[in-house]
């Protein structure tokens, strides 16, 4: 097996930046997307995964995770490099959303931050690994609503105000 380094890995984490993550982890932590970063092992170890599955079909009952990292790849050009891409971004966001806590902790690293009605942003940092990589925000989002009322919402369910 090829030994993997760090110029290897497009988009890899800083030290800096994997400290910051796991500083804000609690509870049960799902880290999707990983590749060969696992949480809490450095950047340039291949570790075999606790499970392996599609981030758009997870094993997992709902809202049962605390924190979710989750540091997809960006475009279809970095399927070349880890074998993954995520086109159907709404369903794998929905799966991100049904697995997460109310109150949970969604740590996001991509070009955009998402725009949901369930999420209260709480911090952004912009990460900058080499001046070759595009700039990307690592956002730390809490989760508002619980499953059912994410529900109401999209089949025009009751707002709250008994009306």
């Amino acid at each position: 097996m090829k030994k993997l380094t760090r110029a290897h890995l497009l988009g890899a984490f800083t030290p800096e930046v994997r400290n910051l993550i796991s500083s804000r982890c609690q509870g049960l932590v799902l880290n999707l997307c990983s590749g060969s970063w696992d949480f809490g092992i450095t950047v340039d170890k291949v570790m075999p995964a606790d499970i392996k599955a599609d981030v758009s079909q997870l094993p997992f009952k709902d809202e049962v995770a605390d924190t979710i990292i989750f540091d997809p790849p960006y475009s279809r050009k970095f399927k070349k490099y880890y074998g993954a891409y995520y086109a159907d971004r709404r369903k794998v966001f929905r799966e991100v959303m049904r697995v997460l806590k109310p109150g949970g902790l969604l740590i996001f690293c991509h070009y955009f931050i998402p725009q949901q009605r369930i999420w209260t942003l709480e911090e952004v940092y912009m990460i900058v690994n080499r001046p070759w990589e595009h700039v990307r925000a690592l956002s730390f989002q809490r989760k508002q609503k619980t499953l059912c009322d994410i529900y109401s919402d999209e089949k025009g369910g009751d707002d709250g105000k008994g009306q």
